[in-house]
């Protein structure tokens, strides 16, 4: 493997004044040196990403690029706004001037093309390359395909002919994530009160009991028999950490590291098919079910069909989603009359808190999320927000999780998002699993009990509207328990 080009503390220090001051973080994303000069692999490693920096490597020995605010994108060709966004010459053998190109229409700032690597402006002002290019010996061909054509940025034609010396031609196009390094600020107040006392082996055996007798409706009267258990469906874009927060629930109570449910990094969703999976504590399983789905992704989208019946309780447990298809009445996995313990009684939408908030996954992915949650509003769902991996938000919060509620940046994170996905920030749930841990963590256990018991507070809410039904003739038990009916 080639060795990408690194920025020096120098270089990061003149970037860090361009942007606006203050202390950065600089994190490697994509090096078309290592990774290949593919548009597919750079959207991959790079989209959604938040502010980011391109730098070109060009043979002569310059380096130059462009620096935005804006994620990138998987688009067709349009343009996007971004006011932050600027070009610079950084560095050259013939000792010119580091220099920034500031930005003259920002509507047009950034182009988003799935076909292209880092585009700038509509000329295009920086089209690093188009299509995938082969390296040869230790440069990479781009004269063909790569432009520089002013008009959206400050800068002329005989600039960019000095900051090129010419030539096209990259020895590396590198992308880094840019990200504030400031002091973490805890506010003197949980910026959410928890009915929670201090976090210690106390609480999380309180939590513990109060999950392991959970039945729905208990202080109703209702009867077990009548509702034995509810289903929380896990819904969210690919890689946002929904098998892996089953697996911290069930790492939890069987008090050791569990990997039940299919967990990893892929570009298309591991989780092929409906999966149904119960918890075991005391051995018996708990009164409740983890539903998790297909991921949400660009080229495979879940069908909305599909959605609507695993809601209303048509589809069984180990149903494989087909592409471009969706389940029929036909199917063995279709169930044609579902009681009330096959519905979905409160839906978590998981994503990834690392991801832009006000990007928090693509376009496509979601309208697919906006349709699902008009579904659900249509079906009176209660929805709550997973917020996944708050570990990487803030590395104070990394090294003491308990202090999650007196983080600002968690609280500003999570009203962003909130507004994103047009639901109310107290449905915001902040989540790290254990997909980094391989022993039992008793904050991570203790949050997670935290999450758990909301959901469990939202399924019975929606199962209050048919209080009245369970009460009379209407809703007879059907449940055997020695079934499996899901």
């Amino acid at each position: 493997m080639a060795s990408f080009k690194q920025l020096c503390e120098q270089d990061k220090e003149k970037i860090n004044k361009w942007i606006g001051g203050g202390k950065k973080r600089y994190t490697l994303l994509y090096s078309a040196a290592n990774n290949g000069c593919d548009p597919t692999t750079f959207h991959t490693n790079c989209d959604n990403k938040g502010p980011t920096v391109t730098l070109v490597y060009n043979v002569n020995g310059n380096v130059y690029g462009g620096y935005a605010r804006v994620s990138w994108m998987s688009g067709s060709g349009e343009s996007v706004y971004d006011s932050d966004a600027f070009l610079f010459f950084l560095k050259g053998e013939s000792g010119q001037k580091p220099c920034k190109f500031m930005i003259k229409a920002p509507e047009y700032a950034l182009t988003m093309n799935k076909d292209c690597g880092p585009t700038f402006g509509k000329g295009p002002d920086l089209l690093t390359f188009q299509n995938a290019i082969t390296k040869v010996t230790d440069s990479l061909p781009l004269p063909l395909n790569s432009v520089m054509s002013p008009g959206t940025y400050q800068i002329s034609a005989d600039t960019v002919t000095e900051i090129t010396g010419g030539k096209f031609d990259a020895e590396d196009v590198v992308v880094y994530a840019v990200e504030d390094v400031a002091q973490e600020i805890y506010l003197p107040t949980p910026w959410r009160e928890m009915d929670l006392p201090t976090w210690n082996s106390e609480l999380l055996n309180l939590l513990k009991k109060e999950i392991e007798e959970y039945w729905p409706l208990r202080e109703m009267g209702v009867s077990e028999d009548v509702i034995p258990y509810i289903n929380i469906l896990l819904l969210g874009p690919v890689g946002a950490g929904k098998s892996s927060f089953f697996n911290t629930l069930n790492s939890l109570f069987r008090e050791r590291l569990s990997i039940q449910a299919r967990a990893g990094s892929s570009d298309t969703s591991l989780t092929k098919s409906f999966n149904v999976y119960s918890i075991i504590s005391n051995r018996r399983p708990l009164r409740f079910r983890i539903c998790d789905c297909r991921g949400f992704e660009d080229a495979h989208g879940v069908d909305l069909f599909d959605i609507e019946a695993i809601l209303d309780g048509n589809i069984k447990n180990k149903y494989t989603f087909v592409d471009k298809s969706h389940i029929t009445k036909e199917s063995p996995f279709y169930r044609r009359d579902p009681k009330m313990h096959d519905r979905v009684h409160c839906v978590a939408i998981v994503v990834d808190a690392n991801n832009d908030p006000d990007y928090p996954m693509t376009e496509h992915v979601q309208e697919q999320i906006k349709r699902t949650q008009e579904l659900m509003n249509q079906k009176g769902v209660p929805q709550l927000i997973l917020m996944n991996k708050i570990d990487g938000l803030s590395e104070s919060v990394r090294g003491d999780l308990s202090r999650i509620f007196h983080s600002q940046e968690v609280k500003e994170r999570v009203e962003k998002l909130a507004h994103s996905l047009r639901l109310p920030p107290y449905t915001v749930l902040p989540m790290k699993n254990i997909d980094t841990e391989q022993r039992i963590n008793i904050n991570v256990n203790i949050l997670a009990l935290y999450n758990l018991r909301q959901m469990l507070r939202a399924a019975d809410d929606y199962l209050l509207n048919y209080l009245d039904e369970f009460s009379g003739d209407k809703f007879e038990p059907t449940y055997e328990k020695s079934s499996d009916t899901i």
